[in-house]
């Protein structure tokens, strides 16, 4: 059976996900069934899915006619049995593998020949297609709510899915004016694999004492250009549903450290603080408005006079700090050294997976400070900083002033090793690197999933080539040598890209 243009397209499930897929086949010009045994769930689904077609006809983005077509290709139903027609089904429905598959079995009767996709994000496309007549027509679909929207597909094939029905409903999505990529059945695919570290390396962060939740979120936010902070975010997904893919994921890889789950986010949930749906989570919700996200930890400038700088050696992605510095009447002066910035007697550092008071103890210099990567420094509105526990209590007011010259507010943290930002950008490199080690995907498709799935600025493997794999490696190993915790161990991949490349690391 080969899956096009001319494909009849069924839809299992009318809720949220389904009614959205729904509109984006027949927005295609496919004839589609919509499907749900729910009283009132396909009606539902319909009015909603008019109600937003109108919206892009007053916005000047869909014509009348082409709203009218669509709606009339979507054919609502609550007999299974009006899904005989279709060569492709959709399944959009509870993530539960035993429901899932009584359905499929269903579909396999009804229908003479057709072919099965899950809108799983976490269940095993292998394990869907086990019992199965034609296990081979079972594959992957996972779409991204809102489907209309979102543009990332993830094509997901399990160990019998026959390679030509991947091929075609991959060019289908394609088609469809998504981002579609491939992926090997494993759990979590590729983004709610790759994402895990985002959320656990905020949690962690914040039990450890280092900073609070709107700190965090805006260092996250304007230090990498995410869209939302890690804390938000979760508010936004709901702490349950976030903290359920998490104990989901580490359950499936036999309790690997890297995707332990927090007891934070478990208590939370537990007290029903979910976040925006239930009015309270990491912030407070009244009538919709987010209370307490702007209430962040910055530096108030010292009045000292900076005229001069000293940069010691390379300072690697943050380099851009010195044409800026002189652009603001800074004198820079440069010297060998091994990355840092040296005024009124104090040292600040490119953060590197150590704490600022390790170094300052290597170093017998109490004045030690780091500052985080950004993904833009020119651009950037903050830099986040953490003090040697032994410096001087001026220290962070006066690099504040430094900074202040070139027109950015400085974020405090507590010392901690790697920060904020390098931290999770590392951990997301490492995990993206052994996605692809596993045979999940390649690296472009990481790139494309994670930028489409969860609106990342840039995927994990152009920040790699942003930061450099040595930067990388070195702080992936000096944080596994702080925590002692195999969590933070690095991948082969990147070892191997780093041998490849001539810079062996030690």
């Amino acid at each position: 059976m080969r899956i096009d243009s001319n494909s009849i397209i069924g839809i299992v499930g009318a809720g949220i996900m389904g009614r959205g897929i729904a509109q984006v086949a027949a927005r295609a010009g496919h004839q589609v069934i919509l499907y749900d045994n729910w009283d009132g769930a396909v009606d539902n689904a319909m009015k909603i899915n008019e109600k937003e077609l109108s919206k892009l006809v007053e916005k000047g983005k869909l014509s009348q006619e082409e709203k009218d077509k669509t709606i009339a290709l979507m054919k609502p139903t609550m007999e299974i049995k009006d899904l005989a027609p279709c060569d492709l089904i959709i399944e959009a429905i509870i993530e539960n593998k035993e429901i899932k598959q009584n359905i499929f079995k269903q579909l396999e009767d009804i229908c003479e020949d057709v072919v099965i996709a899950s809108n799983t994000s976490s269940i095993s496309i292998s394990a869907l297609a086990n019992g199965l007549k034609k296990p081979q027509n079972m594959i992957g679909m996972h779409f991204f709510n809102p489907a209309p929207i979102m543009k990332l597909v993830e094509v997901i094939s399990g160990l019998q899915s026959d390679a030509q029905i991947v091929e075609d409903v991959h060019a289908l999505a394609t088609a469809w004016g998504k981002k579609a990529v491939y992926v090997k059945s494993s759990p979590g695919f590729i983004v709610n694999r790759i994402a895990r570290p985002f959320y656990a390396e905020a949690l962690r962060i914040y039990e450890e004492g280092v900073s609070d939740f709107a700190t965090i979120d805006e260092s996250v936010r304007t230090s990498g250009q995410f869209r939302m902070g890690p804390f938000e975010l979760m508010d936004l997904i709901g702490n349950d549903t976030n903290y359920s893919v998490t104990q989901s994921t580490f359950d499936s890889y036999y309790q690997d450290p890297r995707f332990k789950p927090s007891l934070t986010q478990q208590e939370f949930s537990q007290a029903g603080l979910l976040g925006r749906k239930s009015g309270a989570g990491f912030y407070k919700y009244e009538e919709a408005k987010q209370i307490g996200r702007n209430d962040f930890k910055k530096v108030t400038p010292s009045n000292i006079d900076i005229s001069e700088i000293t940069i010691h050696g390379n300072l690697g992605i943050a380099s851009s700090l010195i044409s800026m510095f002189e652009t603001a009447g800074i004198k820079v002066n440069k010297k060998e050294g091994n990355g840092y910035i040296h005024f009124n007697d104090i040292k600040l550092f490119l953060t590197n997976g150590k704490m600022a008071s390790e170094i300052s103890k290597e170093l017998e210099d109490k004045n030690i400070a780091q500052f985080d990567i950004n993904i833009d420094y020119k651009s950037t509105s903050t830099i986040t900083i953490a003090i040697s526990l032994l410096a001087q209590k001026n220290v962070a007011s006066n690099i504040s002033a430094l900074f202040a010259k070139i027109g950015k507010e400085t974020i405090v943290i507590k010392d901690s090793p790697a920060l904020i930002m390098s931290r999770t950008v590392c951990m997301l490199i490492n995990e993206a690197s052994s996605t692809v080690t596993n045979g999940v995907c390649d690296e472009f498709s990481v790139d494309i999933a994670m930028e489409n799935g969860v609106n990342y600025p840039i995927g994990p493997f152009k920040w790699a080539d942003k930061l450099g794999i040595k930067f990388v490696l070195k702080t992936l190993n000096n944080l596994e040598a702080f925590y002692k915790d195999t969590r933070y161990r690095a991948d082969r991949g990147l070892i191997e890209k780093n041998i490849i490349q001539g810079k062996y690391y030690e």
